[in-house]
């Protein structure tokens, strides 16, 4: 009984401490994202950073996200929902974490698909067909090419433009801002400099709102 006993608040210690390592990490983390102002400059947008919104409210909303990431696929509806309400009102900034393994060829497709302004509609394409081209147990990727080639796309161009991009400085960037910012997955939002602490479709919205209308 004593052992059980010890066991119980040997226990309940541990995850007293990990629950005050977690409340501190939270804390410093806010305390460290207060000190950039500027939430429309380093380390929260770059000049090279994809971004949608006319930005009349003054509202900047970042997400850091991974193309090949399911939570990041579930959240691009949301995503799509606050553009399609709030699209004159904020300004959506898309940054990187390319955390597995065929992470880096998508997102080199979808930089290269803005040389023909249809970044968005490729994203919606990826995301679309994530569950087919990610197949944990059969990853193809390639398979991305074939469905965009059923949009308006110019393929030729399209394929010339992947082959000519180096993507590589601005994934060691923005995996650079994201240790700064305390990044520690996908997908992660920033609004105002603000994150978002609860991944869900009205907590987004209430701090979105709250950032326009307050």
């Amino acid at each position: 009984m004593k052992n059980k006993k010890l066991v119980f608040f040997t226990l309940v210690i541990i995850v007293a401490a990990f629950v005050a390592a977690i409340t501190v990490y939270k804390i410093n983390t806010k305390n460290s994202l207060a000190a950039y102002k500027d939430t429309n400059n380093a380390p929260f947008v770059r000049e090279n950073s994809y971004s949608f919104g006319e930005n009349k409210a003054n509202v900047v909303i970042v997400e850091y996200m991974d193309p090949q990431c399911p939570p990041c696929k579930v959240f691009n509806s949301v995503v799509n929902d606050i553009l399609k309400q709030y699209y004159k009102d904020v300004k959506f900034v898309v940054r990187y974490l390319a955390n597995h393994d065929n992470s880096a060829y998508v997102i080199k497709i979808l930089e290269a698909s803005r040389a023909q302004n249809k970044y968005k509609q490729t994203l919606d394409v990826v995301f679309k067909y994530q569950e087919q081209w990610a197949d944990p147990l059969n990853p193809r990727p390639e398979l991305i090419w074939q469905y965009l080639s059923k949009t308006d796309l110019d393929m030729e161009k399209f394929k010339k433009d992947f082959l000519s991009i180096d993507i590589s400085d601005m994934l060691e960037q923005d995996y650079e801002d994201a240790t700064t910012l305390g990044v520690q997955g996908t997908p992660t939002f920033f609004v105002n400099g603000k994150e978002l602490e609860t991944l869900s479709y009205k907590a987004f919205f209430d701090l979105v709102e709250k950032e326009i209308f307050e």
